[in-house]
């Protein structure tokens, strides 16, 4: 969708994939084995996506991915949240009773695990854990959002929004730009700025213009955690995803800096510190936790 490709090609390349890992695999599983899919957007009931903006953008026409797949391979499909899939994971590792996984990728979201609630992650209604798209920026240039609205959490604070808005800032000041590692180091221009190849490798190099593109655009999400943190009595948060992975500590002080100097109230001490983590970037928390989610149902635990 990033790259201009149509819906009808997006979700033909998505579904194609998956029935391709399924029957490459196929000799390794029961016939009866099912198939849980983690998907990065609102879902509903185990079988319904609601929206799908960081997949294909703002359109509506939402394709019915369990009746699909399940004709398509003949194994019966359930439908998780990403994050929910993380949730999941994070359960079954952790001794905290009430915690918020956040990620922040492509676009922003959250999920919250109770371990004394009967569902323990909570995934009903629909739009619980969507902080990606809580308006944080009410200007009438703010960044559009995939979804098609601007100055959301995730237009702003997630990594195509950093990626963008570093775009936009090398092009208003190009004298600073021109003396950042990006451009120096990395020979990154402008118009083809991206997290992978410039922003995160000079940031991780010390670089103090891409630093503070990141900053500025974690500002809002930190807000937005402190604030669920205190409304919810949260005892951790762990944060995934692809952009604050690659970026590992170095994303994790950025958040906690930030976080802090929001906090301002004696009550919360140094509990910040150690309450937000962040996950190496080689745990495949979202494929585990799906695996969890299915254990769970097993047991018969109800989802």
């Amino acid at each position: 969708m990033a790259d201009g490709l149509g819906e009808t090609e997006i979700w033909r390349g998505v579904i194609g994939s998956m029935v391709d890992y399924e029957y490459e695999t196929r000799h390794l599983l029961q016939s009866l084995d099912p198939i849980v899919v983690a998907f990065p957007g609102p879902v509903t009931g185990h079988q319904h996506i609601l929206q799908a903006p960081t997949v294909a953008g703002k359109s509506t026409n939402v394709r019915n991915l369990p009746a699909e797949l399940e004709r398509l391979t003949g194994r019966r499909v359930y439908l998780l949240n990403d994050v929910s899939a993380a949730a999941w994971y994070f359960g079954a590792i952790s001794d905290a009773n009430r915690f918020l996984v956040v990620t922040v990728s492509s676009g922003i979201g959250s999920k919250m695990f109770d371990r004394l609630h009967p569902a323990r992650v909570l995934d009903e209604p629909a739009y619980a854990g969507e902080i990606g798209h809580v308006v944080v920026d009410d200007r009438p240039d703010a960044m559009l959002c995939d979804c098609g609205t601007r100055g959301h959490l995730g237009a702003i604070a997630s990594g195509r929004g950093i990626e963008r808005t570093a775009r936009i800032s090398a092009m208003r000041s190009p004298a600073k730009f021109a003396n950042s590692l990006v451009r120096t180091a990395l020979n990154g221009s402008a118009e083809d700025l991206s997290n992978e190849d410039h922003i995160v490798p000079a940031a991780l190099a010390g670089d103090r213009w891409a630093l503070g593109v990141i900053r500025e655009c974690t500002r809002p999400l930190a807000r937005t955690l402190l604030f669920s943190i205190m409304a919810a009595g949260l005892e951790r948060v762990f944060v995934i995803g692809g952009f604050a992975q690659s970026m590992g500590q170095l994303y994790l002080e950025i958040l906690r800096d930030l976080m802090n100097e929001t906090s301002r109230y004696s009550v919360m001490g140094d509990a910040l510190l150690s309450m937000v983590q962040i996950v190496n970037s080689g745990e495949e928390v979202c494929l585990t936790g799906c695996g969890v989610f299915l254990s769970q149902a097993t047991m018969g635990v109800p989802l």
